[in-house]
C-alpha cells in the first residue's frame, strides 16, 4: 500500500532531521501495529508472551495465495500473473472478447475470467482496521478500421479514443475504492483502500466495468471492439486490531 509521508519535503530546500525522523517513525510504528512506550512500559512483556506467527499457504498451479498472522494484525495476498505462471511478459495471460463474451454495463466480477475463480481473499478477521491495495495489470485498446472504398482511394478511422475501463474494490459487496475511468491503453493501475471492519467474515474481490462503441463508421459495418486483455491481479490487505 502506498505510504503519504507526513512531513513533507520541498523542493530546493534543506533536509532537516523532522523530515527523515518523522517520516521514518511513522512508517515503523505502523509495521509494529502501533505499539509504543505507553502502551508497552518496560519488562512487561517477555517473549513467551508473543503468540507464534501462523503461515498458511493455499497457492495453486494457477494462483499464488497465503495468508500470515501475527499478534496484531493479519496480512493476506493473492495473486496471478504473466510473470507467476511461465507466459510471455509481452503477451496477456488472459483476453476476454467484449464482443462475443458475457458481461453486462455494470460491475462484473473478475471471478469469471479464465483460471482467476480464486482471486479474492475471504477469512474471519477481527475488529480494526482492513486496509491494502489491487493492483491490475491490463490493456483495453483503440481500433484502426479501414473502410470500403473504390481504389486506389482507403479511408481510415481510427475509433476507441473514447473507451474507458473501471476496476472496483469491493469489500462483502460494497465498492470501497475504485480506479475511476482508464482510457485505452497498457495501464497498471494501483487501488489502495482502507475501512474500519468489525468481527466478522470479510470477502475482498476484485469487479470490472467497460464501455465500447460498436456504431458503424461511415460504410464500415463490423463491430470495432477491442478485447480486454489481462496481463496480471493482485490483492494484498492487512487486518490490524488490538
Amino acid at each position: 500500500m502506498k505510504s503519504f509521508p507526513s512531513q513533507l519535503q520541498i523542493q530546493n530546500t534543506i533536509v532537516i532531521p523532522e523530515t527523515l525522523n518523522t517520516n521514518v517513525a511513522q512508517y515503523v510504528g505502523e509495521v509494529n501495529g502501533k505499539l509504543d512506550s505507553t502502551n508497552l512500559p518496560v519488562q512487561t512483556l517477555e517473549p513467551i508472551k508473543f503468540a507464534i506467527p501462523q503461515y498458511v499457504d493455499s497457492s495453486t498451479p494457477n494462483y499464488n495465495k497465503w495468508k500470515w498472522k501475527g499478534s496484531t494484525q493479519t496480512y493476506y495476498q493473492v495473486s496471478r500473473t504473466s510473470l507467476e505462471h511461465g507466459v510471455d511478459i509481452c503477451d496477456p495471460l488472459y483476453t476476454f472478447d467484449l464482443i462475443t463474451g458475457d458481461w453486462n454495463k455494470g460491475w462484473n466480477d473478475v471471478l469469471t475470467f479464465s483460471n482467476f475463480n480464486a482471486m479474492f481473499v475471504e477469512d474471519l478477521m477481527e475488529e480494526g482496521m482492513l486496509s491494502g491495495q489491487v493492483c491490475v495489470d491490463f490493456r483495453h485498446g483503440t481500433n484502426v478500421v479501414l473502410e470500403a472504398a473504390a481504389p486506389p482511394v482507403n479511408i481510415y478511422a481510427e475509433v476507441g479514443k473514447d473507451w474507458w475501463t473501471r476496476w472496483g474494490v469491493f469489500v462483502n459487496d460494497v465498492l470501497i475504492a475504485e480506479s475511476g475511468n482508464v482510457y485505452p491503453q497498457l495501464s497498471n493501475v494501483v487501488i489502495p483502500f482502507s475501512v474500519p471492519i468489525g468481527s466478522q467474515t470479510i470477502r475482498i474481490d476484485v469487479r470490472w466495468m467497460t464501455w465500447t462503441d460498436n456504431r458503424p463508421i461511415g460504410i464500415y459495418t463490423g463491430d470495432p471492439t477491442t478485447a480486454l486483455e489481462i496481463f496480471g491481479v493482485q490483492i494484498m490487505a492487512r487486518n490490524t486490531f488490538r
